[in-house]
């Protein structure tokens, strides 16, 4: 599998990461990593936000690029060939403070810069190449599953107590939304990968 990499700054890479230039220089070592860089990188960031760029690459199931250098077409050109291509989408910026993932056309994460240049990138980086089973979710924590795990729970448990058809309509469909991001389809289920994920921790 390969992954597109935009990262019009690359002296964050230098200033988040962990390692600083050992970890640059490690991920430019991946192979199946494409992170071209100065005007070679501005270019195709200058494609995309002229909805220009073609995205032939079969191989191509991950994009990640710097919300910050796309312009409003550059990322809604961005969102068609992602649900169009079934293509995964990262997207960093300083300008953040929240997380932000949805999976309902395809899978999308917007997170901070710093979450996202950390300890956890290179090995997930790594994992994307090798296996397509993969969860966005694993940048931001190694626990992530186990945090909706606990979120699905409550959710049920306010389903019961609430008497408000609206409001309990949007807890059902927020419920199946992470049901489906987690693969868990009942109660039983549920209780028990978060025993067994509490276990892991």
């Amino acid at each position: 599998m390969k992954i597109l990499f935009l990262e019009d700054r690359p002296s964050r890479q230098k200033q988040f990461l962990p390692n600083q230039d050992k970890d640059v220089e490690k991920l430019k070592s991946i192979s199946e990593l494409f992170m071209p860089e100065g005007a070679k990188c501005k270019s195709i960031i200058s494609e995309i936000n002229s909805e220009l760029y073609q995205f032939e690459n079969i191989d191509l199931q991950l994009i990640i690029v710097h919300k910050s250098a796309l312009e409003t077409k550059g990322l809604a050109y961005l969102n068609k060939i992602c649900k169009e291509k079934k293509l995964k989408l990262v997207c960093f910026s300083g300008g953040t403070s929240q997380i932000v993932f949805n999976n309902e056309e395809f899978d999308f994460l917007y997170l901070n810069s710093s979450d996202f240049y950390t300890e956890r990138l290179i090995p997930f980086l790594e994992k994307a190449i090798i296996d397509k089973e993969y969860n966005l979710l694993e940048i931001t924590s190694v626990q992530w599953k186990l945090s909706y795990l606990l979120l699905a729970r409550q959710i049920i448990g306010s389903i019961k107590m609430e008497d408000d058809e609206d409001s309990k309509l949007r807890l059902e469909t927020k419920l199946q939304q992470i049901r489906q991001l987690i693969d868990i389809n009942d109660i039983t289920q549920l209780d028990k990968e978060i025993a067994k994920n509490i276990l892991k921790k």
